[in-house]
Parts: C-alpha cells; structure tokens; sequence
C-alpha cells in the first residue's frame, strides 16, 4: 500500500503529501514518495514531486516537517538502508522545479532496526530527529543537530524492555521540545519535556504520565447479585462478589502504570490458616492477604527476574510445602523463581518488595530460561516446566525447594500445559502410577511418568474437530479429564464456548464422551475442579461454573462477568481462577481488571 497521506505539511504556498510505501518515480520498490500540490485556478493541482535517493523499503516521506519561515523541509525516510533510516533535507530555491538538491542527514552512529527518522521536529537553528531503537537497555535515542553541534538524549532503563520506543513521536516550540515514548510502562505512555537553558544545553525537566487506568475498588462489604442479574457494572447468576481490586493496587502505587493481571494461585499457611492470593501480573508477582475477602491486604511484590523484558504478558505460579514457583514466557532468561511463602508472615510495613529465594535456571544442556507454565505433583514432590530447554516436560525435584534438583525430560513432544497425579482412576494398569495429561494445542497426551528415566507416552489422541486444546483438570475419582479449547470460538469451530470431557477409563485410549456448548460466545482459558463444580476463566465473559456431578451432563450453575466492557471471542478478561480455599471464597484473576474475591451462591438444581 501505498500510504498516501500518512503524512503532510504546508510549507508556504505548497502542500506536501507523504506516500512512504509508494514505488520511487525511478522504481524502487516501497522507497516512498513525497508530492507536491499547489492552488492552480481554484484548485489544488499536483505540482511535483520531492526526489531522494531512498533505497528500497525506505518509507521517505513518513514524517514531513516544515523549516521555521517556510524555507524548505525535513522529510524522513526510517526504513532506509535495512532499517538504519535517514531524514533528507530539502530547501526552497528558484530553480524551476523550486527545491534545491536534499542534502542527506545520516544517522550519526547507525545500526541496522534503529528507524533514523521516525520522528522529526524543528525548534529555532536545532533539527531534532527520533531513532526510537532498542539497543539493549538503551530504549530509544534522539539527535538534536544545531549549531552547537550534534546532540544525543538516549532513554536507558535499568531493565531490557523492547517497547519504550522514545523518540517516537517529536514536537519543538522555541525553546522547548516534548519527545514521547509511547511504549512506557507497558505502554501506558509518556511524553519528556526538555528545556533549552541559557546556555544554549537542553534539560530533561519533567516526564508526564497519565494516572494509572482503573475501575473503582469494590471493598468493604459483600455485594450480593440481585435479581436483575448484576452486582454493579458485573453482571453475575448465582456468585456473590466480597472483593474487587482493579490492577492499579496490585503493587506500589509508583509502579502501576500499565499493570495487567494474568495468572493466580493460593496458599493457606499451614500454622496459622490465613489465605493469600497469589497474582501474576505483566511485570511480577503479587502476593495478598485476602483471609477477610472483604479486605484484601496487598503484603508484598516479587518483581520479576531482573534484566529480562519488562512487560511478560505469560506469568504461572504454583505452590508446594509453603513455596510458590513462579515461571514467565516471552520473558527472556527468567528461569523459575522459587519463594518461601512464610516470609509473608511478619512483614512490617507492607506491601514490601521481595527477592526469590532461589532462581532456578535448569542445567548447562537443559537450560530454563522462559517457561510457559509449571505443573507440581504434590503427591510426589516433582515439578514439571514446560521450557523450550527440554523436547518434552522440564522434570524438577523440588521435595527440598531451596535445592530443586533437574531429573530429566519426559518423552518428545511440545506441551502447553499439563496435570500430573498419582492416578486412582478406573484404568486397574495404571493405579498408583505418576501420570501426566498434557495438552499441546491439536493433541492430547497421556504419559506415564514414574521412571523419570524412562517416562513413556500412553496415548497421543485428538478430535475431528480441534483449535487449540489447551488447558484441563481430572474429575475427583480421575475417571474423567475435563479440558477447554481456548480457539475454537475465535476460529468460527464451534459458536459459543465449549467444553470437552473425556473419559479415561482406559488411559492407553482416551475417548472424547461429551462436548458442552455453553450459553455464551466466550473463548476459553483455563479451568479447574473442585468437588462436583467445574469452575472456568473464560476470558471476555467472566468466571463460569459448571455442575459435573454427572460429567456426561454439565449444567451451567454460575457466572460473573469480571469483564463488563468487553465482550466476544477473543484474548482479554478472566485469565484464570483458583476455588481450592476452604473457606470457599474464589479468586479470579482479569487481565484488564485486577483481582476478584468471589462466592459461590449455593441452590440445588431444579
């Protein structure tokens, strides 16, 4: 595409218009093109055309900037020369076609990817030009060029983050210019001020962000769904809410910008039976005090690994003798991060910032560096990472958790998520065996894994009509294994959310016996079982329960919508939830929104 308008300037009695993916007038594919429009008799008629010497892909004329008075023009071409970029200089002359030959700005220090002329600004004899780069922990540069010399403004955070982007946008007035870095904070935003002195230097004076974007807390008191089907804005069948805290209060106020939930879990402390929720979120892990649902107590932060990608939208926590293990994707060299959860019991002055215990990077030929999710038997004390390190499942000791010891990799083959057990199921062969039910997107595998050295796959087994199998948990008795297919409603597979339940009677050929279709279009995250209640995070709709006393016959039981303004198949909303506190109250976690304290209303089904 041609991109005809993506920019444009006045410069006198001319009208610019950028076309950055055009064809050159000489032919280069995608090098750009900038044309001229001037009033002829009444109308605005194409005049001519700006020239430069732009090679292939180059974008010349995405950004076009007048010169003070009129007197030509700065137009950047950010794609040019594999990506270094370049801004050309053009200036009114009476020649017959009236502009001087450009004179090419070059990117004073250029790497390829640097985008050299993203954004440009004019403010007195200064031309400021954006290379909004990641180098590192460099996020960004910008080049002021005057009389005085060549300038640099580099943004470097103390974390890599490919998001940043300053230098993005740029706009000058005398004396001042405002550079943005759209990226900031998980791309919350910000704009830095910078103020030329009396000296002639410019000072970075201020950084404007704006606050933290949130709905209203809900706490205090326990809000009951009402007969019109709504607890406030969340609409809801049968669950009551104890507690809502919106993503802003997830951790320091200073640092809540651009926090989005994502997984959770819980831990009960075994002396003393307060409950904690444990929270993901894109930049750490949030560990809160919920044993009053109605007062949830933020006590602390466990930031994530230093020195990898500063917004990881995958976080998954699980828990094993009073310790959490909490894995990332897309997060660089995270590793597993392994804390003691007694810690939370004597925190002075809370919410407090924590270091792991332990990182756990795997070993020299199984390395772990970003994981999407952590699976822990806690029967046997093993954990199972499903890292890119191992062909198959990332096998961890962790009966002493401070001193996780690597014991293997299962058999090949990628798993997204899993359920280990020691199976007591109605398949004779295989009681008391270590079993793994993994899912991997069109498959469903089942392994047995007993022999850390030897683990061998039972079944690999699929439907005629998957999208991405996803996520599942075993009824109580292990007879069934009730799975969420997170695509399918998204792919137009099936209309509204489906449910698929499997029985294991014989675990060498699972059988898929039943699909529920729920009553909504919701795509599906993940879900769990406690008792006769299936209880399911299905994004944009919210919490879902489902009475499985007969597996075979799933009856939809409840519901709270945890995301009011968003509705339809897609990825945001209710990430996950865990309804394993025995004090019954349920947590959710939503993406957009925060952490959710919930209960479920019992009624006997008519």
């Amino acid at each position: 595409a041609d991109g005809f308008g993506a920019a444009i300037a006045f410069v006198g009695d001319k009208l610019l218009v950028g076309a950055p993916g055009a064809e050159s007038s000489t032919g280069i594919q995608g090098a750009g093109r900038v044309f001229e429009y001037q009033m002829d008799d009444g109308n605005w008629q194409h005049s001519g055309e700006l020239v430069s010497d732009a090679n292939t892909d180059a974008t010349f004329g995405a950004p076009i900037v007048p010169a003070e008075g009129a007197t030509g023009v700065v137009i950047g071409a950010p794609f040019d020369d594999q990506g270094v970029g370049a801004a050309f200089a053009f200036a009114i002359d009476d020649s017959p076609d009236g502009w001087a030959d450009p004179m090419r700005i070059a990117h004073p220090s250029g790497q390829e990817g640097d985008v050299f002329g993203a954004a440009i600004a004019m403010s007195g004899d200064a031309l400021w030009v954006g290379a909004p780069v990641t180098r590192g922990l460099e996020t960004g540069i910008t080049y002021s060029f005057s009389e005085q010399g060549l300038s640099e403004f580099r943004f470097t955070e103390d974390e890599t983050n490919n998001e940043d982007s300053f230098g993005h946008r740029i706009v000058a007035a005398e004396g001042l210019v405002a550079i943005t870095a759209s990226g900031l904070d998980h791309q919350a935003g910000g704009v830095f001020l910078y103020e030329k002195t009396s000296e002639g230097q410019w000072d970075h004076t201020q950084t404007l962000v704006s606050p933290p974007d949130q709905m209203g807390a809900v706490l205090g008191e326990e809000l009951r769904c009402q007969e019109d089907g709504a607890i406030e804005v969340f609409e809801c069948t049968d669950v009551e809410l104890y507690a809502y805290v919106p993503t802003s209060l997830l951790t320091a106020p200073e640092d809540a910008r651009g926090v989005r939930a994502n997984d959770n879990w819980g831990w009960t402390d075994p002396d003393t039976d307060r409950e904690y929720a444990i929270v993901g979120r894109n930049d750490g892990t949030s560990f809160i005090d919920i044993t009053d649902p109605m007062n949830p107590v933020l006590i602390g932060d466990l930031p994530k690994t230093p020195r990898t990608p500063r917004s990881q939208l995958w976080r998954d926590i699980k828990t094993f003798k009073n310790h959490a293990y909490v894995v990332a994707d897309g997060a660089g060299a995270h590793g597993m991060q392994i804390f003691d959860l007694t810690r939370l019991r004597d925190v002075p002055h809370p919410p407090m910032k924590f270091e792991p215990d332990v990182l756990y990077r795997g070993v020299e030929n199984n390395v772990v560096e970003s994981s999407h999710n952590v699976i822990i038997n806690e029967d046997t004390g093993f954990a199972y990472l499903t890292s890119r390190g191992c062909s198959g499942l990332h096998m961890i000791d962790i009966n002493d958790p401070q001193n996780p010891e690597f014991v293997g990799c299962s058999e090949p083959g990628s798993t997204h998520d899993a359920q280990c057990v020691i199976y007591h199921g109605t398949d004779d062969n295989f009681t008391g065996r270590e079993i793994c039910l993994r899912m991997s997107g069109n498959r469903f595998q089942i392994s047995d894994v007993t022999d850390k050295s030897n683990p061998v796959e039972l079944a690999n087994a699929s439907h005629p009509n998957p999208a991405y199998m996803h996520q599942g948990w075993l009824t109580e008795d292990h007879r069934y294994f009730i799975m969420d297919d997170e695509s399918d409603v998204i792919a137009g597979n099936v209309e509204t959310t489906r449910t698929l339940v499997w029985n294991l009677d014989d675990l060498e050929d699972p059988v898929l016996a039943k699909e529920f279709f729920g009553s909504l279009p919701a795509s599906a995250h993940n879900l769990y079982v406690k008792g006769d209640l299936t209880y399911q995070a299905n994004y944009n709709y919210g919490l879902h329960i489902l009475d499985v006393s007969d597996p075979l016959n799933p009856v939809e039981v409840g519901m709270f919508d945890t995301s009011p303004y968003r509705t339809g198949a897609g990825f945001g909303g209710a990430w996950s939830t865990y309804p394993f506190f025995d004090s019954g109250t349920i947590i959710v976690t939503s993406m957009q929104e925060g952490l959710f304290m919930l209960k479920k209303r019992v009624r006997p089904i008519s």
